[in-house]
């Protein structure tokens, strides 16, 4: 009986985390409440506070599915192998699946802090990572400022399709990103290109 009922909870709690993703594909992940989630599969607030006592809690699952996708497709990626970058930017790039996650990633980013703030710890956590995600890109690339600008440049195309306002695949611009970023003929002395790198990872605080 006790098995049955963990089943059943798991079962629940990945349809409130399906629910949590839906809201984001559909409104942005600022829309994103436990009783907003409840209502959109029909579950009263206090079942999904059985599962989230939280919007952070909330947020804080949602992220480590996030990065469990990107992980997943980073695997798939040999490290050793020529045109490496390539194929990194291809499987970040293919299909929809994170444009949500960066929907959500801006969200957290971005949020509003209130007294007692719950997403700041969150906010930490995806800038934490961000820089990591820098230093990984920082050895495959000539030059390190690149890692900056690509990850700006990344973001740029994932927000774009997070609204619709890019193609639903943008797996087509792995092979000119990694032929941009890999190749001598980017230029970074700019103010310019450093401005837009600093700023893709600079907190904004004026999203609710």
């Amino acid at each position: 009986m006790g098995r049955r009922r963990r089943e059943d909870a798991a079962v629940t709690r990945e349809r409130v985390l399906a629910s949590a993703w839906q809201v984001i594909r559909e409104r942005g992940a600022h829309c994103v409440t436990l009783e907003e989630v409840a209502r959109t599969i029909g579950m009263t607030r206090g079942a999904i506070y059985g599962h989230f006592r939280s919007r952070a809690e909330l947020f804080s699952a949602l992220l480590s599915s996030a990065e469990a996708e990107i992980s997943l497709r980073l695997a798939r990626c040999d490290a050793d192998a020529p045109g490496q970058l390539e194929r990194l930017l291809a499987a970040l790039l293919d299909g929809d699946a994170l444009a949500p996650h960066a929907n959500l990633l801006s969200a957290v980013v971005q949020h509003r802090c209130t007294e007692d703030c719950e997403l700041c710890p969150l906010r930490a956590h995806v800038q934490q990572r961000a820089e990591y995600a820098c230093e990984r890109l920082r050895a495959w690339l000539p030059d390190p400022q690149r890692a900056n600008l690509l990850v700006a440049h990344l973001w740029g195309l994932l927000s774009a399709q997070s609204l619709s306002l890019a193609p639903s695949s943008l797996a087509h611009c792995a092979a000119p990103l990694a032929r941009l970023y890999a190749g001598a003929d980017l230029l970074l002395a700019s103010p310019q290109c450093a401005a837009v790198a600093t700023a893709a990872r600079a907190p904004v605080r004026d999203t609710p």
